[in-house]
């Protein structure tokens, strides 16, 4: 493991602490456990982001499936060079 040295407002700390008598864990082990569900959740949030921007992209416009590059998306705003 890695050590890291953080700081917290006091109100979180007693909370903390509160959780820490009612559960049997360490501090440390739910500071852990809250780092790694956010992280996860962090994670299923950008699984279902990139799942809707692929069901989008899969949609026909006009009958025609969308094909488009970033530069297309721009090319009436930026004169060319």
């Amino acid at each position: 493991m890695i050590r890291k040295q953080i700081f917290i407002p006091r109100d979180q700390d007693e909370a903390l602490k509160r959780l820490s008598q009612r559960t049997g864990k360490s501090e440390g082990a739910l500071v852990r456990d809250a780092i790694a569900l956010r992280l996860q959740q962090e994670d299923e949030v950008s699984k279902k982001w990139q799942e809707l921007l692929r069901e989008w992209a899969s949609r026909p416009v006009d009958n025609q499936p969308r094909i488009w590059r970033r530069d297309d998306l721009y090319s009436d705003r930026v004169s060319p060079k």
